[in-house]
C-alpha cells in the first residue's frame, strides 16, 4: 500500500502546489491503487474528485500531518508515505519526502521566525529518517547535501515541468503593454529591487505584479505608482493569457531551488528576464536574459535592452519554445512512481 499526503490540496497554488498536483495525477493515471489522503480543508474539490482522495481526521494544517495522519498510517499497517510540499512526519521511517530548496537556511531573515524555527527542526528529521528524498534540480541537490546530514544516494532529482491548467482560450485582458513578475510577496523574490529599476525605465510600459502577500514582507509604497499593478492571485486561465500577451515576464529572485513561472512563461512564448543564479542557469539555460538581482542597474539595463530590441525577443521566445521540451509532468512522474516501486 502507499499513501500520498494530499494535504496540498487545502493550500493556494504556488510552484511547490504545483508539483505536487502534476505529479500526483500522474500517479493517479499510471496506478489506481495509490491513495490520496488530505485533510477536510479542500479547496479545489474537483481536483480532490479526479484523485480519488479521502478525507481524514478532524485537524488540519501541521497538527493534522502530525498526529492524524499518523494514526489513520497506523491502522494501515504503517505503509509508504509519500510527500511532494517540504514536509513530513516526524519519526516516521517508511516515507519518501520531497524538499524543494534550502531556502531557510540560505538566508534565515527571508521567513518569519516561527516559520524558519519549524522548518529548521523538521526538514531535518525528515530527511535523515526518510528512504528516499526528491528535490526538484540539481541545484538544490547541492544545496541538501550542503546544508544536511544525508547520503548523496539517497537524492533524486525531479524536474518540474511547463504546461499551465488552461481552457486554452487566450483572452487579451490587458489593453496595455506590460512587463509581468508572478511570484509570492516575500523578501526572496526580490521585487523591490524590480521596483527601483522599472521606477527609471524610459517607457511606457506598464508592470503587472501578481503574488500572495506574505506577513513579512511589503512592496516599497514609495516605488510604487499607477503604472504598476499589484493582483494577488489569478486563475491558470488568466495567468496564461497574462504571460501570453506580456513584453516580457521578469522573475528576480536572490534564490530558487527551480522557477517554475519562468519556465512557464516561456511555454506561453514569453520573452524572459531572470536573476543570475545557479537553479535558473540551470532550468532557462540559453533561453533567457540573465540579471544581477542585487545590482539595480543592470536589471534596469536588461528590461531597457529586452524592450527596445524584437530581434532579441524573437530570439528568446524561439529559444523558450526550444528549452521546455526538456521538461515532462509524465516523464517527472513515471520516475517518481519508479522510485516508489523499488521502496515497496
Amino acid at each position: 500500500m502507499v499513501i500520498v499526503n494530499a494535504r496540498f490540496l487545502t493550500q493556494k497554488v504556488t510552484g511547490v502546489q504545483r508539483f505536487a498536483i502534476e505529479i500526483s495525477k500522474v500517479l493517479r493515471e499510471l496506478d489506481s491503487e495509490i491513495v490520496f489522503v488530505t485533510p477536510f480543508n479542500i479547496i479545489d474539490n474537483d481536483l480532490a474528485k479526479q484523485l480519488g482522495a479521502i478525507v481524514i481526521g478532524k485537524s488540519k494544517g501541521s497538527v493534522w500531518e502530525q498526529i492524524d495522519l499518523r494514526l489513520y498510517l497506523k491502522s494501515k499497517g504503517n505503509p509508504l508515505l509519500v510527500s511532494f510540499c517540504n514536509t513530513g512526519m516526524i519519526f516516521y521511517n517508511n516515507q519518501v519526502v520531497t524538499v524543494h530548496d534550502m531556502s531557510y537556511k540560505v538566508n534565515p531573515k527571508w521567513f518569519p521566525r516561527a516559520f524558519y524555527l519549524w522548518y529548521n527542526f523538521l526538514i531535518p528529521h525528515i530527511a535523515e529518517r526518510c528512504r528516499r528524498l526528491f528535490t526538484v534540480s540539481d541545484s538544490s541537490k547541492k544545496d541538501i547535501l550542503n546544508y544536511l546530514n544525508i547520503r548523496q544516494e539517497k537524492i533524486r532529482v525531479i524536474y518540474n515541468s511547463s504546461n499551465l491548467n488552461t481552457n486554452n482560450n487566450f483572452e487579451q485582458i490587458e489593453a496595455d503593454k506590460y512587463l509581468l513578475s508572478v511570484s509570492s510577496l516575500d523578501p526572496r523574490k526580490n521585487l523591490n529591487n524590480l521596483l527601483k529599476a522599472y521606477k527609471d525605465v524610459d517607457t511606457k510600459v506598464n508592470l503587472i505584479i501578481v503574488g500572495l502577500k506574505k506577513d513579512n514582507f511589503e512592496l516599497d509604497e514609495a516605488l510604487l505608482s499607477e503604472r504598476i499593478i499589484v493582483k494577488s492571485y489569478v486563475s491558470d486561465d488568466e495567468l496564461a493569457s497574462l504571460m501570453r500577451y506580456a513584453e516580457a515576464f521578469v522573475y528576480l529572485s536572490f534564490y530558487e531551488g527551480f522557477g517554475l513561472p519562468p519556465l512557464e512563461a516561456m511555454s506561453m512564448g514569453c520573452p524572459v528576464i531572470v536573476s543570475d543564479i545557479s537553479a535558473h542557469r540551470e532550468v532557462c539555460g540559453d533561453a533567457a536574459l540573465y540579471a544581477d538581482p542585487y545590482k539595480v542597474e543592470d536589471i534596469r539595463e536588461k528590461i531597457t535592452n529586452l524592450l527596445n530590441c524584437d530581434q532579441l525577443k524573437t530570439e528568446l521566445i524561439l529559444a523558450g519554445k526550444q528549452n521546455i521540451k526538456r521538461f515532462n509532468w509524465f516523464e517527472s512522474g513515471q520516475k517518481v512512481l519508479n522510485n516508489i516501486n523499488e521502496l515497496v
